[in-house]
């Protein structure tokens, strides 16, 4: 996969087009976006021609390229924070929580505005007013984040899955001020420490998908149009390595046409969403 993923170039090339239809929030996704070593330098072509970039990822290598982020101009960070206990985050992760905390020290450092995402399981449930007071201390806002059975065993995402309902509830006992953020109708809580905590559940939630603008491209080069789908898929390959502009501006026309909610009120909810994604 490697040999066809896009060139920095190439990701310039992309945001300049996609700046022309009025997109202007670039996100940086993975897999884990900062195994690429040339990672700073896609940033940088973005971010150079008029484009808003952030970055999803795990942390651990954050600690390296935070100051060179910061100096092309990321505008924040999400950082996934599963668990404050070692043992913990090692049993979701396989990864170090100490590297992971260094990288946020060092962002933070670096003037970069972070998101900590935590994914609720069962074995880290109990840990959410913990990640809330970690961020708290540091002005980071937080994303909550339900699982939902996407590539696992559904059997695996039962032992695994824990409802948000109490986290929720705790949140709206102790919020100063709450909303609803216009993307994917997503709550928002303020707490009186300063920070926002989102909810976000995006399984079986026809409110938030059929609310989502968001278009995905894949690091050969296919505009997704949706997460869950695999049937809306436009190869825009060619036309981005042939600096094609008209073509590729065709292609998210294309695309953005063929856009359909995942989630939708009048639809059942499948025991597992592999069983629509494959279709």
């Amino acid at each position: 996969m490697a040999e066809r993923e896009l060139s920095p170039g190439d990701w310039g090339f992309v945001a300049s087009v996609a700046l022309e239809l009025g997109i202007k929030y670039f996100k940086l996704t993975g897999g884990e976006p900062l195994v690429r070593d040339d990672i700073v330098d896609i940033v940088g072509e973005i971010s150079e021609r008029g484009g808003v970039v952030s970055i999803v990822t795990n942390g651990s290598l954050l600690y390296k390229y935070a100051k060179e982020l910061a100096e092309n101009n990321i505008e924040h960070i999400n950082v996934s924070l599963h668990s404050l206990n070692p043992k913990i985050f090692y049993e979701i992760t396989h990864g170090r929580l100490e590297d992971v905390l260094r990288g946020i020290e060092e962002a933070l450092n670096n003037g970069i505005r972070l998101k900590i995402d935590y994914v609720v399981l069962g074995m880290n449930y109990a840990e959410y007013k913990d990640i809330i007071e970690y961020a708290s201390k540091y002005g980071i806002d937080v994303n909550i984040i339900e699982l939902i059975p996407l590539g696992i065993d559904i059997k695996q995402y039962h032992r695994l899955h824990k409802p948000l309902d109490e986290i929720v509830k705790w949140l709206e006992e102790r919020a100063v001020k709450s909303g609803r953020r216009e993307f994917q109708s997503r709550p928002v809580y303020l707490l009186d420490t300063g920070i926002k905590v989102t909810v976000i559940r995006g399984f079986c939630n026809p409110e938030m998908c059929m609310s989502c603008t968001r278009i995905r491209m894949t690091p050969d080069g296919m505009i997704k149009t949706c997460l869950f789908r695999n049937d809306t898929i436009v190869d825009a390959r060619k036309h981005i390595l042939e600096r094609n502009r008209e073509g590729l501006i065709k292609d998210f026309i294309k695309a953005n046409m063929l856009r359909e909610p995942f989630f939708k009120p009048d639809s059942r909810c499948p025991v597992n969403v592999d069983d629509r994604y494959n279709g």
